[in-house]
């Protein structure tokens, strides 16, 4: 049975005072962001778009699927195998793919990334290919994008328990904000500021005294809002231990 590895996948807008890569007058950004998702669909849907990589030319790929914002794909690796035969070493071209499941719908932004070692060696691989190639033609849109893995709020908790002595700081960064899903979990002044402001990364942070330590409970609805709010957006959360220099 096949597995997959959960990504999720933000937009910003690119400023409107770098004209060299728009060939024509841009909407406003609000109009971008709103139209982001019906972009990201045309992009996918054109027959003359190619996947590459910042190191190769291209990778081939073919649409399994497109209906109402999702998008099943194959994406192939191009490799060479040698084997010997008649003790003459040849080389056999070799093409292994790899399924990638996007939910484009409203709302939703999730990428699935079948793990298949002999295609790729691991999804994030596949998932910067993605990245390079939809950043360079979201370009044309005024838009880039950025993906990173998902994980759950879970996990935030598991760690704090593994560590007696407690956590002095907490630190949440959380990227232009886009995700309606993600803003039900997220204090609305930070949501709200980033926008207004354009903030490509909000810090919030948590800090004891160096004497104390922090008070971090799972019961603490606007404390998980904000765990809940950087799993679902692949952000990172930093913590520094008590101890720990």
């Amino acid at each position: 049975m096949a597995s997959y590895i959960l990504y999720t996948y933000q937009f910003e807008p690119l400023s409107n005072e770098n004209k060299k890569l728009f060939q024509s007058s841009l909407p406003t950004i609000s109009e971008r962001m709103d139209r982001k998702q019906e972009y990201l669909n045309l992009i996918l849907s054109n027959s003359n778009f190619k996947f590459k990589s910042a190191k190769e030319g291209g990778f081939e790929h073919l649409i399994k699927y497109n209906t109402d914002g999702i998008i099943i794909l194959k994406i192939a690796n191009n490799k060479q195998l040698h084997f010997e035969e008649n003790f003459k070493k040849k080389k056999h071209d070799h093409s292994p793919s790899c399924f990638v499941i996007i939910d484009n719908r409203k709302n939703m932004q999730h990428i699935a990334i079948e793990e298949d070692p002999t295609a790729f060696s691991t999804t994030d691989v596949v998932k910067n290919i993605l990245e390079y190639s939809l950043c360079k033609a979201l370009k044309t849109f005024g838009l880039t994008i950025s993906i990173k893995k998902e994980y759950q709020k879970t996990e935030f908790w598991q760690l704090i328990e593994q560590y007696p002595k407690g956590v002095s700081m907490v630190r949440f960064h959380f990227s232009y904000p886009n995700l309606p899903r993600v803003y039900d979990s997220i204090n609305s002044l930070i949501s709200s500021q980033s926008k207004l402001t354009n903030s490509k990364d909000t810090i919030f942070e948590l800090k004891s005294s160096n004497t104390e330590q922090l008070s971090l409970s799972n019961e603490n609805e606007q404390l998980n809002g904000l765990v809940a709010a950087s799993a679902k957006s692949g952000n990172a959360i930093i913590l520094k231990m008590k101890g720990h220099r």
